[in-house]
């Protein structure tokens, strides 16, 4: 049925070179954010990348279009991003896939944004699947529960119970979920589900639209750790003592908070102020209230957290 065509799905590309993708994840490695400035670069050499932030995308809200989340660890990588006006991932753009030099790449799709809750209610949700090996497509699959629109290659075991109809579907239409059998390729693959493994996943977010870095200003005085910060050096990253040596382009980022935590007033202004750092270079200016411009940050935050 053409209505039950999705008109955006959320791509997530995996690049794989180890055989324990899930040990490597267990370690919870930092991600790189220069991987994922160097991949953009090479996709798109003219597009302007705004740094959104570092974040669990297992817990996160989804990108948005224009919006690319990326992680980098050792012998594996992560590319997700919305695709407008596609539904057959083997015919997902060659360049998205062959950036990154790994003999497996795997990806899912599932419908992007608010369709995704709407489809999932109905049991009609849109899932995708693919598998290339050494460049060659082995497997892809995408359909909704109403139409198969691609089914190329030879089904995994996993697939098994689904197309047996052993899974918890109901109807004359096809006897599983498609986005369950997309999350299931993921957790063969990986020998994590992203979503239901409680590892996190960290990843760098950018926009390609040219939007400007979100900045806030406090009051100096206001946070005793920003009033007693030492004058700023040219080479500085950031205005506190504690936070030097950073570069964009080294082998890793830490994350902050740990997996189920909600951010505490403490950390967030905390980090409100690293955020801004850079806009301290030639002093303190004042614009509005604090709990204004914290407010606007938390909001803005709140995009890419999993609270209740």
């Amino acid at each position: 049925m053409e209505q039950s065509r999705p008109t955006r799905i959320l791509v997530t590309l995996w690049f794989v070179t180890t055989p324990e993708p899930r040990t490597v994840m267990e370690a919870e490695p930092p991600t790189n954010r220069g991987f994922a400035r160097k991949y953009l670069a090479q996709l798109n050499p003219r597009w302007p990348l705004t740094h959104i932030g570092d974040f669990d995308m297992s817990r996160s809200a989804e990108p948005g279009v224009h919006e690319f989340y990326i992680g980098s660890y050792p012998g594996l990588s992560v590319v997700q991003w919305v695709l407008e006006n596609t539904w057959k991932l083997s015919e997902l753009p060659e360049r998205y896939r062959t950036l990154v030099s790994a003999p497996e790449v795997y990806a899912t799709a599932v419908a992007a944004g608010e369709s995704t809750v709407l489809q999932e209610a109905s049991g009609s949700g849109y899932g995708a699947f693919a598998h290339w090996s050494n460049g060659q497509l082995k497997r892809a699959f995408s359909a909704t529960r109403e139409t198969v629109f691609e089914d190329q290659g030879l089904p995994g075991a996993f697939e098994m119970p689904f197309w047996e109809g052993n899974m918890p579907a109901t109807g004359i239409q096809l006897p599983f979920i498609p986005e369950q059998l997309a999350e299931a390729a993921t957790e063969n693959w990986l020998g994590f589900s992203p979503r239901n493994s409680g590892l996190e996943v960290v990843v760098s977010a950018f926009a390609t639209d040219g939007r400007p870095e979100a900045k806030t200003e406090v009051k100096a005085e206001s946070v005793p750790r920003l009033a007693q910060a030492k004058k700023r050096r040219p080479d500085d990253v950031s205005v506190f003592e504690d936070e030097q040596g950073y570069d964009d382009y080294s082998s890793g980022v830490s994350f902050a908070t740990s997996s189920g935590e909600e951010l505490s007033n403490r950390e967030l202004a905390k980090d409100v102020i690293s955020i801004i750092g850079g806009g301290f270079a030639t002093g303190f200016r004042v614009l509005g209230s604090m709990a204004g411009k914290i407010g606007n940050e938390v909001r803005r935050r709140a995009r890419h957290t999993d609270r209740k």
